[in-house]
């Protein structure tokens, strides 16, 4: 094994998903309201795009996907409102960060840089890049850390499909062999096991909405993944 796949949210960056949507719900309306825009049919058009996203069939991109819906909700054209996104997310997305870092888990990214191991961050990509890159910064890392970041702009599937992972996979040209994969999520980054790809589950902020059977090579703590890490052999 030299190559470790690591989900973000509630793994790598400790955090409750629910507060975490609230707050981030909550101060992009606002924020948008203050532009005289509906932020209640903002959001709206938000979640639609997110769950065009989830089903998306792999025939164009996150991005293009979530973009076409917001648009078709509020007949606003994507030049237009594009570039306020990308100011809520360069000046005003960072309230949302709680301060809160997982110690265990950046000391495990660094031990297992200096072991050799390849580090692709696979987080879910319904977010934008900046967002994305934002909240690895939230979690006390270095997204130059990871060879590879999912993001809406550069995947056509989501999570918890299969094809997410193969696209990350193949795209990269990665050895299921030499994989394991690092989540919170139950169903989510379980379904990387179809692949033969083994999980770890770090329980901190453990989700498993669907009551799933917990059937992983490995489970426990930050801490626990941690001393994982301490003992597993560097990179020839």
């Amino acid at each position: 094994m030299n190559t470790i796949l690591f989900d973000l949210d509630g793994t790598l960056l400790p955090m409750d998903i629910e507060e975490f949507t609230k707050k981030y719900f909550g101060l992009l309306a606002q924020t948008m309201s203050e532009k005289n825009r509906d932020g209640k049919m903002i959001l709206d058009a938000i979640l639609k795009g997110t769950m065009a996203m989830v089903k998306n069939d792999g025939s164009h991109t996150n991005e293009e996907v979530f973009w076409k819906t917001f648009v078709e909700i509020t007949k606003i054209d994507q030049d237009e409102i594009e570039p306020e996104f990308y100011e809520f997310y360069e000046n005003v997305f960072d309230k949302i960060n709680s301060g809160i870092q997982s110690e265990n888990m950046i000391q495990a990214v660094k031990i297992l840089k200096e072991k050799g191991y390849r580090l692709y961050l696979t987080t879910n990509p319904l977010f934008p890049r900046i967002a994305t890159l934002k909240r690895t910064q939230w979690a006390g890392l270095d997204p130059n850390d990871f060879e590879w970041i999912t993001t809406y702009e550069n995947s056509s599937f989501s999570k918890p499909s299969v094809d997410y992972y193969k696209e990350v996979i193949e795209g990269q040209h990665l050895d299921v062999h030499q994989c394991m994969m690092v989540g919170n999520d139950v169903k989510e980054d379980g379904a990387i096991q179809t692949l033969g790809v083994p999980l770890f589950l770090v329980e901190d902020y453990m989700l498993n909405h669907d009551n799933l059977e917990i059937n992983c090579k490995w489970k426990g703590s930050s801490l626990d993944f941690l001393k994982f890490v301490e003992e597993l052999p560097e990179v020839k």
